[in-house]
Protein backbone atom coordinates (compact mmCIF):
# COMPACT_ATOMS: atom_id res chain seq x y z
CA UNK A 1 0.00 0.00 0.00
CA UNK A 2 1.27 3.65 -0.54
CA UNK A 3 0.50 6.84 0.39
CA UNK A 4 -1.44 7.95 -2.73
CA UNK A 5 -3.43 4.92 -1.83
CA UNK A 6 -4.65 6.25 1.77
CA UNK A 7 -8.18 7.79 2.39
CA UNK A 8 -7.99 7.25 5.91
CA UNK A 9 -6.16 7.13 8.54
CA UNK A 10 -7.22 5.67 12.37
CA UNK A 11 -4.96 6.49 15.75
CA UNK A 12 -6.40 4.68 18.54
CA UNK A 13 -4.91 4.65 22.44
CA UNK A 14 -6.26 2.22 24.50
CA UNK A 15 -5.67 1.63 28.41
CA UNK A 16 -7.11 -1.59 30.41
CA UNK A 17 -10.21 -1.28 28.35
CA UNK A 18 -10.61 2.99 28.47
CA UNK A 19 -9.63 5.00 25.13
CA UNK A 20 -7.44 7.32 25.93
CA UNK A 21 -8.22 9.24 22.49
CA UNK A 22 -9.71 8.07 19.81
CA UNK A 23 -9.23 10.00 15.84
CA UNK A 24 -10.55 8.93 12.59
CA UNK A 25 -9.10 11.52 9.58
CA UNK A 26 -10.59 11.01 6.53
CA UNK A 27 -8.74 12.65 3.02
CA UNK A 28 -12.36 13.52 2.14
CA UNK A 29 -11.96 16.00 5.11
CA UNK A 30 -14.55 14.26 7.78
CA UNK A 31 -12.69 14.27 11.51
CA UNK A 32 -13.87 12.44 14.33
CA UNK A 33 -12.69 12.45 18.02
CA UNK A 34 -12.81 11.81 21.37
CA UNK A 35 -10.31 12.19 24.22
CA UNK A 36 -6.86 13.65 24.89
CA UNK A 37 -4.65 11.08 25.74
CA UNK A 38 -5.51 10.34 29.41
CA UNK A 39 -8.04 8.77 31.66
CA UNK A 40 -10.54 8.57 32.58
CA UNK A 41 -12.25 8.73 28.99
CA UNK A 42 -13.69 11.80 27.48
CA UNK A 43 -17.20 11.41 27.10
CA UNK A 44 -17.40 13.57 24.57
CA UNK A 45 -16.76 13.38 21.18
CA UNK A 46 -17.69 14.76 17.94
CA UNK A 47 -17.50 14.68 13.70
CA UNK A 48 -17.40 17.29 11.61
CA UNK A 49 -17.36 17.74 7.60
CA UNK A 50 -14.95 19.86 6.50
CA UNK A 51 -14.49 20.52 3.05
CA UNK A 52 -10.73 20.21 3.01
CA UNK A 53 -7.98 17.64 3.50
CA UNK A 54 -5.68 20.14 5.70
CA UNK A 55 -5.31 17.60 8.41
CA UNK A 56 -5.42 14.19 6.44
CA UNK A 57 -2.31 15.73 4.20
CA UNK A 58 -0.31 16.91 7.41
CA UNK A 59 -0.48 13.97 8.71
CA UNK A 60 0.25 11.63 5.75
CA UNK A 61 3.49 13.55 5.13
CA UNK A 62 4.46 12.46 8.55
CA UNK A 63 4.43 8.80 7.62
CA UNK A 64 7.51 6.93 6.36
CA UNK A 65 6.75 4.90 2.88
CA UNK A 66 8.70 1.87 4.37
CA UNK A 67 6.47 1.46 7.34
CA UNK A 68 2.94 1.50 5.22
CA UNK A 69 4.85 -1.66 3.25
CA UNK A 70 5.86 -3.34 6.32
CA UNK A 71 2.74 -3.82 9.01
CA UNK A 72 3.26 -4.83 12.45
CA UNK A 73 0.64 -6.73 14.96
CA UNK A 74 2.81 -6.81 18.31
CA UNK A 75 1.09 -8.56 21.47
CA UNK A 76 2.30 -9.72 24.85
CA UNK A 77 0.82 -11.33 28.14
CA UNK A 78 -0.68 -8.62 30.05
CA UNK A 79 -1.46 -9.51 33.54
CA UNK A 80 0.19 -5.99 35.15
CA UNK A 81 -2.53 -4.49 32.87
CA UNK A 82 -2.27 -2.97 29.34
CA UNK A 83 -1.41 0.14 26.89
CA UNK A 84 -2.20 -0.75 23.25
CA UNK A 85 -1.84 1.45 20.71
CA UNK A 86 -3.21 1.48 17.28
CA UNK A 87 -2.45 3.20 14.33
CA UNK A 88 -3.87 2.00 10.27
CA UNK A 89 -4.67 3.17 7.21
CA UNK A 90 -7.57 2.11 4.49
CA UNK A 91 -7.81 3.00 1.02
CA UNK A 92 -9.56 1.52 -2.49
CA UNK A 93 -13.19 2.02 -1.66
CA UNK A 94 -14.90 -1.06 -3.08
CA UNK A 95 -18.55 0.68 -2.72
CA UNK A 96 -16.86 4.15 -4.18
CA UNK A 97 -17.68 6.03 -0.82
CA UNK A 98 -14.84 7.74 0.92
CA UNK A 99 -16.39 8.72 4.22
CA UNK A 100 -18.11 6.74 7.11
CA UNK A 101 -19.96 4.68 4.80
CA UNK A 102 -17.15 3.08 2.90
CA UNK A 103 -15.70 -0.24 2.30
CA UNK A 104 -12.16 -0.26 1.99
CA UNK A 105 -10.06 -3.28 0.21
CA UNK A 106 -6.66 -1.75 1.44
CA UNK A 107 -5.86 -1.39 4.67
CA UNK A 108 -2.21 -1.28 6.70
CA UNK A 109 -0.98 -0.34 9.52
CA UNK A 110 0.51 -0.97 13.62
CA UNK A 111 -0.80 -2.48 16.44
CA UNK A 112 1.31 -2.38 19.85
CA UNK A 113 -0.21 -3.98 23.28
CA UNK A 114 1.77 -3.93 25.62
CA UNK A 115 1.77 -4.71 29.51
CA UNK A 116 2.27 -1.53 31.79
CA UNK A 117 5.88 -3.54 33.07
CA UNK A 118 6.88 -4.13 29.21
CA UNK A 119 10.44 -4.45 28.35
CA UNK A 120 9.93 -4.02 24.80
CA UNK A 121 12.10 -1.51 23.22
CA UNK A 122 11.76 -0.93 19.49
CA UNK A 123 11.82 2.59 17.58
CA UNK A 124 8.72 2.14 16.15
CA UNK A 125 7.34 2.76 19.66
CA UNK A 126 8.79 6.47 19.03
CA UNK A 127 6.47 6.88 16.05
CA UNK A 128 3.23 5.71 17.47
CA UNK A 129 3.82 7.97 20.37
CA UNK A 130 4.72 11.36 18.15
CA UNK A 131 2.23 10.48 15.18
CA UNK A 132 -0.44 10.04 17.81
CA UNK A 133 0.48 13.03 19.43
CA UNK A 134 1.49 14.69 16.27
CA UNK A 135 -3.16 14.15 15.23
CA UNK A 136 -3.88 15.28 18.67
CA UNK A 137 -2.20 18.83 18.46
CA UNK A 138 -3.00 19.24 14.89
CA UNK A 139 -7.12 18.74 15.87
CA UNK A 140 -6.94 20.62 19.49
CA UNK A 141 -8.47 24.01 18.41
CA UNK A 142 -11.33 21.66 16.64
CA UNK A 143 -11.78 19.29 19.42
CA UNK A 144 -11.89 22.65 21.76
CA UNK A 145 -14.51 24.10 20.04
CA UNK A 146 -16.24 21.07 20.33
CA UNK A 147 -16.00 20.75 23.92
CA UNK A 148 -17.37 24.65 24.47
CA UNK A 149 -19.99 23.40 22.56
CA UNK A 150 -20.92 20.74 24.41
CA UNK A 151 -20.78 22.67 27.85
CA UNK A 152 -21.54 25.99 27.27
CA UNK A 153 -24.06 25.66 23.97
CA UNK A 154 -21.44 28.33 21.77
CA UNK A 155 -20.93 27.65 18.51
CA UNK A 156 -17.74 28.86 17.07
CA UNK A 157 -17.71 30.27 13.69
CA UNK A 158 -14.96 27.89 12.88
CA UNK A 159 -16.99 25.03 13.23
CA UNK A 160 -18.56 23.56 10.85
CA UNK A 161 -21.82 23.53 10.16
CA UNK A 162 -22.34 19.90 9.73
CA UNK A 163 -20.65 18.61 13.27
CA UNK A 164 -22.66 16.01 15.25
CA UNK A 165 -21.54 15.48 18.98
CA UNK A 166 -21.91 12.71 21.06
CA UNK A 167 -22.20 13.61 24.86
CA UNK A 168 -23.90 12.26 28.30
CA UNK A 169 -27.15 13.19 28.98
CA UNK A 170 -26.83 14.98 32.34
CA UNK A 171 -25.54 18.53 32.82
CA UNK A 172 -23.21 17.36 35.61
CA UNK A 173 -21.93 14.29 33.54
CA UNK A 174 -21.23 17.08 31.03
CA UNK A 175 -19.39 18.98 33.59
CA UNK A 176 -17.55 16.14 34.74
CA UNK A 177 -15.95 15.15 31.33
CA UNK A 178 -15.20 18.85 30.55
CA UNK A 179 -13.63 19.27 33.62
CA UNK A 180 -11.36 16.30 33.02
CA UNK A 181 -10.97 17.33 29.55
CA UNK A 182 -9.55 21.02 30.77
CA UNK A 183 -7.04 18.95 33.35
CA UNK A 184 -5.67 17.47 30.59
CA UNK A 185 -4.65 19.76 28.26
CA UNK A 186 -2.94 21.66 31.27
CA UNK A 187 -0.81 19.03 32.21
CA UNK A 188 0.10 17.83 28.37
CA UNK A 189 3.20 16.80 28.39
CA UNK A 190 3.36 19.35 25.08
CA UNK A 191 2.81 22.00 26.95
CA UNK A 192 -0.57 22.59 24.81
CA UNK A 193 -1.84 25.57 25.61
CA UNK A 194 -5.49 26.86 25.18
CA UNK A 195 -5.31 30.73 25.17
CA UNK A 196 -5.37 31.08 21.40
CA UNK A 197 -8.11 28.86 20.81
CA UNK A 198 -10.86 31.60 20.58
CA UNK A 199 -8.84 34.37 18.52
CA UNK A 200 -10.78 35.32 15.74
CA UNK A 201 -13.72 33.65 16.32
CA UNK A 202 -17.35 34.30 17.09
CA UNK A 203 -19.37 32.68 19.09
CA UNK A 204 -23.39 32.11 18.73
CA UNK A 205 -26.04 31.09 21.20
CA UNK A 206 -29.79 31.49 20.54
CA UNK A 207 -29.35 34.26 18.18
CA UNK A 208 -26.62 36.43 19.68
CA UNK A 209 -22.87 36.67 19.30
CA UNK A 210 -20.20 36.40 21.79
CA UNK A 211 -16.48 36.60 21.96
CA UNK A 212 -14.80 33.68 23.75
CA UNK A 213 -12.29 35.51 26.47
CA UNK A 214 -9.61 32.99 27.68
CA UNK A 215 -7.38 32.68 30.40
CA UNK A 216 -5.15 30.12 30.58
CA UNK A 217 -1.30 30.37 32.76
CA UNK A 218 -0.71 26.53 32.69
CA UNK A 219 -2.49 26.23 35.83
CA UNK A 220 -5.88 27.32 35.66
CA UNK A 221 -8.41 27.81 32.94
CA UNK A 222 -11.17 30.09 32.54
CA UNK A 223 -13.48 31.33 29.40
CA UNK A 224 -15.83 34.59 29.66
CA UNK A 225 -18.61 34.93 26.65
CA UNK A 226 -19.01 38.49 26.66
CA UNK A 227 -21.87 39.99 24.00
CA UNK A 228 -20.88 41.31 20.90
CA UNK A 229 -21.83 45.37 21.95
CA UNK A 230 -21.42 45.49 25.22
CA UNK A 231 -18.09 44.85 26.16
CA UNK A 232 -17.78 45.75 29.82
CA UNK A 233 -21.00 43.56 30.79
CA UNK A 234 -20.51 39.31 30.55
CA UNK A 235 -24.31 38.45 29.37
CA UNK A 236 -23.25 34.57 29.19
CA UNK A 237 -22.28 32.14 31.63
CA UNK A 238 -18.89 32.03 33.10
CA UNK A 239 -17.13 28.82 32.83
CA UNK A 240 -15.56 28.61 36.32
CA UNK A 241 -11.76 28.50 36.60
CA UNK A 242 -10.59 24.81 36.32
CA UNK A 243 -7.31 24.31 38.17
CA UNK A 244 -4.47 21.75 37.16
CA UNK A 245 -5.32 18.19 38.98
CA UNK A 246 -8.82 19.63 40.21
CA UNK A 247 -11.48 16.42 39.92
CA UNK A 248 -14.82 17.13 40.45
CA UNK A 249 -16.63 14.89 43.33
CA UNK A 250 -18.34 12.16 40.90
CA UNK A 251 -18.15 8.33 41.06
CA UNK A 252 -15.90 8.96 37.43
CA UNK A 253 -13.56 10.00 39.46
CA UNK A 254 -12.97 7.00 41.80
CA UNK A 255 -11.27 5.62 38.39
CA UNK A 256 -7.45 5.05 38.31
CA UNK A 257 -5.71 8.48 36.96
CA UNK A 258 -3.62 8.01 33.88
CA UNK A 259 -1.49 9.88 31.59
CA UNK A 260 -0.23 8.35 28.80
CA UNK A 261 1.73 11.43 27.36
Amino acid sequence: MNKEEIALIILKVTVDGQEAISIKIYKEGTTCRHGVGGLPEIGISAMSFFNNSVFFDTLIAKVPENLLEAPLNYEEETPNGYLEYVVAFYGDSKNGETGERAVWSKSTGIRAKLDHQSTFRDPILGFLDNFTMDAAELTNEWYFDVIMLSKYKMQSSTLPTETMIGQPKTEAEIHTHFSNYINMMLTSARNWSMADFSANKIYEREGKSYLGIIHDDRRSFRIDFIEMGNANEVNAPTAPEVDAEQKAETESNKKPWWKVW
